[in-house]
């Protein structure tokens, strides 16, 4: 089994569309996947149009079994841990990075059992327990949005996970906006320097705001605009670097 935290220390950058749009391209490919939805907000879940049946957050304190909060979706092979505001007190349940850690690892082991594939949606937030469940998993996919502060947050996130091995960090651009002219002159000219981002780009689109309307992932519900092409294109480049059993 392969665990892929989606992570960007800056919100709004289409993490939760990439995590939910990827976990429903890889189930669609057959393989037994858990969207695990580890942000408060509760993106994910909303998206799949589900709602937590527990609160996750009795699992890392110890008090419930994690396999009592994996629900089935309406998609064949695609399972969810719903969010719920109880993981706003996430960091307090945990004492740090290696408790964090040693919990996810654990977990991991348990999914293990039933699941080829974990996506983690994880919240904007760089702390010592976050960067614990990062330590536990094998990839780290990252959306880099091509504005200025974007690329300079993901910069810094490049520097504060220095331990993080080269095959592991699975950075791309997402969210270009054709109207922008600035952000186009940085994708045929600049996003070339980056040498670790996967060759392909998601572009703004209307769509994901129907993903929200809709609540299901864009591509089942609209699998032939280009947002679901892009995203199938992306997962066809992060797919072979997961090296699935």
């Amino acid at each position: 089994m392969r665990a892929v935290a989606v992570f960007q220390l800056k919100g709004g950058v289409g993490k939760t569309t990439s995590a939910v749009n990827l976990a429903a391209l890889a189930a669609a490919d057959g393989i037994p996947t858990l969207l695990w939805d580890l942000d408060p907000q509760g993106g994910a879940t909303w998206v799949l149009g589900e709602q937590a049946q527990g609160k996750q957050n009795k699992y890392w304190r110890g008090e419930q079994p994690l396999g009592s909060l994996i629900q089935e979706t309406r998609w064949p092979h695609l399972h969810l841990i719903a969010a719920d505001l109880s993981l706003r007190k996430f960091q307090q349940s945990l004492a740090g990075k290696t408790a964090a850690r040693q919990a996810m690892t654990d977990a991991l082991s348990l999914l293990s059992e039933q699941f080829g594939l974990v996506f983690i949606d994880c919240p904007p937030a760089l702390t010592p327990q976050m960067e614990g469940v990062l330590r536990a998993v094998d990839r780290l996919l990252i959306p880099v949005q091509p504005s200025g502060i974007s690329l300079h947050a993901y910069q810094q996130l490049r520097q504060q996970l220095e331990w993080v091995k080269s095959k592991q960090w699975l950075p791309f651009v997402t969210m270009l906006d054709k109207r922008k002219q600035a952000q186009v002159r940085w994708a045929r000219e600049e996003a070339s320097q980056f040498r670790e981002l996967l060759p392909t780009f998601i572009t703004q689109s209307a769509s994901a705001e129907k993903m929200l309307e809709l609540r299901q992932p864009i591509v089942t519900a609209l699998p032939h605009v280009p947002l679901s092409r892009s995203y199938r294109t992306l997962w066809q480049h992060v797919k072979p670097r997961l090296n699935l059993r």
